[in-house]
């Protein structure tokens, strides 16, 4: 499973990346900004950790760009549970599959990355991405 992992703050991204890399099955790139979300041009992935600031009205500037050429990738965004709130309002508009709040826990994070694998798995290898759609890979 391909993850994309955008976020600027180092230490939630190396959290993130060391977690998913307990897994097997899990091959992650990471990136920045919309020089990172521009990774999913180049190729398919399964999912993308998106890590969304707390600042202003910017914050939904990468959603937007993320879903302006790719709405159906499995998205989990990351983000201070004060903006985790008020995302909450849009998160059928950008199709968000969950959100994980920083600070990480540890025990928050394991339970979506278990619910992610357990979707996966239903989906089979075969089927490509979680979201159902197949991979031209």
């Amino acid at each position: 499973m391909d993850i994309l992992l955008v976020e600027r703050d180092k230490l939630v991204r190396d959290q993130v990346k060391v977690g998913l890399q307990q897994f097997p099955e899990f091959t992650v790139t990471c990136g920045e900004g919309f020089a990172g979300l521009n990774e999913l041009r180049q190729r398919d992935f399964d999912a993308i950790f998106l890590g969304i600031s707390a600042e202003g009205k910017n914050r939904l500037k990468l959603l937007e760009h993320l879903r302006s050429f790719d709405f159906n990738t499995e998205l989990v965004v990351m983000a201070e549970d004060r903006s985790i709130k008020d995302l909450g309002k849009v998160k059928s508009r950008f199709n968000v599959t969950s959100f994980l709040s920083t600070p990480l826990s540890a025990i928050e994070f394991f339970r979506l990355v278990a619910r992610i694998r357990e979707r996966f798995q239903d989906t089979g290898v075969a089927a490509g991405p979680i979201s159902g759609r197949r991979s031209t890979r």
